[in-house]
């Protein structure tokens, strides 16, 4: 809707005694005008929206929840992030402070913001593994997520990383018909898939 949409609009809710006054209309027109200013307050809600703020709004948004795009990678290295790193890092932060200590609730909420590219499961040793898609974002991301301990788990639990290539089917153990010892842990065969392990994890 333009200003002058907006204007005509208020005009036309005066009363009917005043409706074709020109005056009326007038100082109705003159009293809205300064308040919507161009709509200069939608446009600074907007420039705060998580998937369209830029840059210093961006920064605004990440002090809000409490993360800056700065960070170290895997090497200690220096890492400052851009925009659409930054985005997602922010979203993550975001499900850590309100994803609470229920493993159900973590899934839920990462599934929600990054569906097919951040998978959590529990190994019932006090620790959570993560498998991150490199879709996700850069390796900068991916390594300020691995180290900087964003990733969202209950107090107290620690939080392992694995970072892989797009996948269409989650991993998978195996037995042959040749050898059919179990040569991974967790076990899964041809007749029987685990899906609380979607990793290999060797004995």
């Amino acid at each position: 809707m333009t200003d002058a949409e907006i204007l005509e609009y208020y005009a036309n809710l005066l009363i009917i005694q005043y409706h074709d006054k020109p005056k009326a209309r007038a100082t109705i027109k003159g009293s809205v005008e300064p308040i919507i200013m161009n709509q200069i307050p939608l446009a600074v809600q907007d420039a705060f929206d998580l998937e369209t703020a830029v840059g210093v709004q961006l920064d605004v948004v990440g002090k809000y929840a409490g993360v800056t795009r700065y960070g170290y990678g895997l090497s200690g290295q220096p890492i400052t992030l851009d925009d659409d790193d930054y985005r997602q890092l922010i979203k993550m932060v975001i499900i850590r402070n309100n994803s609470g200590s229920s493993l159900a609730t973590i899934q839920s909420l990462l599934a929600a913001a990054f569906p097919g590219q951040v998978f959590v499961s529990d190994n019932q040793t006090m620790g959570l593994n993560y498998l991150l898609v490199n879709s996700l974002g850069t390796s900068d991301l991916l390594e300020i997520l691995a180290t900087g301990g964003y990733l969202p788990a209950p107090m107290g639990v620690q939080v392992s990383v694995a970072i892989t290539p797009p996948i269409e089917f989650p991993y998978f153990g195996f037995v042959t018909y040749e050898d059919p010892v179990q040569t991974v842990s967790p076990f899964n065969d041809y007749n029987f898939y685990n899906l609380n392990a979607p990793w290999l994890q060797y004995p």
